[in-house]
């Protein structure tokens, strides 16, 4: 039993140390909709991207970039969340653009230069499936629709943490941008 209590420690321990110590992108909370849905103001960000075909696919594509499989061999730290939708994408770490990132070393991979924009997004833990991604996108334009607020684009899928963090711990969002 105390062997259990170890690795559930150390579990729990790995999956704070990556919450807090994972660069995010900063915002402001403009207003709440509901008790679960919250309107975002966002800063300019620099995003790399590839088309998104599965996780397993489309993840080593960007991770192969960022642990210095480009032209420099320069390691870029890891940030989140990493977005889904047509494409996967991560955000750059503060500080870097595509004028200044590491250039890619055959990587399928797209820098997008993404304005200052207001988003809504719904805040959930635990696992991603599509079916769950798809219902809680369905409860964000339930909400969205009821308050009169409009949208622009198609709603997307941010996830927080990493694959081992514990599932209670895991912080994912779905997000659309409004008006």
């Amino acid at each position: 039993m105390t062997i259990i209590g170890i690795v559930l420690t150390l579990w729990i321990g790995w999956g704070l140390y990556v919450i807090y110590s994972t660069e995010r992108p900063s915002y402001q909370v403009i207003g709440n909709l509901s008790s679960k849905v919250e309107i975002r103001q966002y800063e300019e960000q620099t995003w790399i991207s590839t088309s998104y075909q599965t996780d397993d696919a489309s993840f080593p594509v960007l991770a192969s970039y960022i642990f210095g499989n480009n032209q420099e061999g320069e390691t870029v730290a890891m940030t989140a969340p990493v977005i889904t939708d047509r494409k996967m994408s991560f955000i750059l770490p503060s500080g870097l653009s595509e004028a200044n990132a590491p250039t890619p070393d055959g990587q399928a991979i797209d820098f997008t230069t993404v304005p200052a924009r207001k988003l809504a997004t719904l805040a959930f833990s635990w696992w991603t499936p599509q079916s769950r991604v798809e219902k809680k996108t369905i409860e964000l334009l339930t909400v969205l629709r009821e308050e009169g607020v409009e949208t622009t684009g198609q709603p997307f899928l941010m996830r927080y943490n990493d694959p081992w963090t514990p599932p209670f711990l895991r912080r994912n969002e779905v997000a659309i941008e409004v008006l």
